[in-house]
């Protein structure tokens, strides 16, 4: 839980931040002309500043760890968080809202405490390749919960619709990191901040989070051949679930 807690420090920052924002009357200055009509309030601001970095980290976390491991199923799911990184830019640009990631590489991050817990979580990951899958499983039950918090404070319906597709592709990812870190120690992954009866019902693809994902689903097949997830555990359900298919799943993302 300590993680959980440092992964939100950036959120009561970027909230102060964009409350300042708005109250400035630079948010409507900026919005495009399409984007006029809609309201937005600082919380939701905030959030999806927050998860734009977020999907970021997932993704340079990934991409390094897949470098120093050779395994494809970090390739593969980084793909996806990219195109979730995406959905959320899009939701960003919608709303005239300034993008946190502009112009940073990998590894770089605004906000200061996602810096702090990218270097933190590549020191545990460059370890062993089972630090790694558990980083990975983190990274991904950490999402979920920061992403049921935003589902909660937002009634709009084009936000909620990607946080729901982010919702199902991290849940699906999940499943294949459990089954990949379970496939390579031969030990039950255990929930790392993620309550049991949350955990359980995410990975027997029953919460309605993957549920709609599974729509997601290209996610759907990555659903289910995440569920299978195991499929990871063939070490190819990784390519294959390749998570690729996640990664259309990224499509979760993308779906959106």
């Amino acid at each position: 839980m300590k993680l959980h807690t440092t992964f939100h420090l950036g959120r009561s920052a970027a909230l102060l931040l964009a409350a300042v924002f708005v109250l400035g009357g630079l948010a409507t200055a900026v919005q495009p002309a399409a984007a006029q009509t809609l309201t937005i309030i600082p919380a939701e601001i905030a959030d999806l500043q927050y998860m734009r970095e977020e999907e970021k980290l997932a993704h340079d976390v990934y991409v390094n760890l897949g470098a120093l491991w050779g395994v494809p199923l970090f390739g593969n799911i980084a793909a996806a968080e990219d195109t979730h990184g995406t959905a959320v830019l899009n939701l960003l640009n919608t709303y005239g809202i300034a993008d946190p990631a502009a112009g940073n590489g990998i590894g770089v991050f605004t906000n200061p405490d996602l810096q702090a817990l990218y270097n933190q979580l590549m020191a545990q990951g460059s370890l062993s390749l089972a630090d790694a899958l558990l980083v990975g499983g983190l990274i991904e039950e950490t999402d979920i919960l920061d992403l049921q918090t935003s589902l909660a404070e937002t009634q709009q319906a084009n936000i909620r619709l990607v946080y729901q597709h982010l919702l199902a592709g991290s849940s699906s990812h999940l499943r294949a990191f459990a089954a990949r870190y379970e496939q390579f120690t031969g030990l039950a992954y255990q929930p790392q901040v993620l309550d049991q009866a949350t955990f359980d019902a995410i990975m027997s693809g029953s919460s309605g989070q993957n549920g709609n994902g599974g729509q997601n689903g290209n996610g759907g097949q990555s659903g289910n051949g995440n569920q299978s997830g195991n499929g990871n555990q063939g070490g190819n359900g990784n390519q294959n679930g390749n998570n690729g298919q996640k990664g259309s799943g990224g499509g979760k993302g993308k779906g959106c």
